[in-house]
C-alpha cells in the first residue's frame, strides 16, 4: 500500500492582496477555522498528516476567508458553510484534477 504524501507546511499565503498567516493547532477540535480581523487560517495538526486532507481543509478555509473579505459572510440571511461546502465541492474535485496546470 502507497504512504500517504505529507503536505508542505505553509506559514502563510497571499489571498485578495492580503497576506493571510497560517497557524497550526494541537488541540482543535475542527479541521480549520479563520479570523477575518486577524487575517489568520488555524489547522488542526491532523491535517498535516495526508496531504489531500490538508490541502482540502486549506482550500475550504480559504473559501470562507474569501467569503468574508468579499462581505458574502454578512449579509442578512446566511448559512456561510454552506455556501462553502457548496463551492468546495465543485471547487477541491476541480484542482485535484488539473493540478498541473495549475502554478504553485
Amino acid at each position: 500500500m502507497p504512504t500517504k504524501k505529507k503536505p508542505t507546511k505553509l506559514s502563510e499565503i497571499s489571498l485578495l492582496g492580503h497576506t493571510i498567516k497560517i497557524i497550526y493547532c494541537d488541540s482543535m477540535q475542527d479541521w480549520g477555522r479563520c479570523d477575518i480581523d486577524k487575517k489568520e487560517i488555524t489547522l488542526s495538526t491532523r491535517c498535516l498528516k495526508d496531504a489531500k486532507d490538508y490541502s482540502s481543509t486549506l482550500i475550504h478555509e480559504v473559501t470562507h476567508m474569501v467569503f468574508e473579505m468579499s462581505g458574502i459572510a454578512y449579509m442578512k440571511k446566511n448559512d456561510e458553510e454552506a455556501y462553502v461546502r457548496c463551492v468546495e465541492s465543485l471547487l477541491i474535485p476541480w484542482i485535484f484534477e488539473n493540478k498541473d496546470i495549475l502554478y504553485y
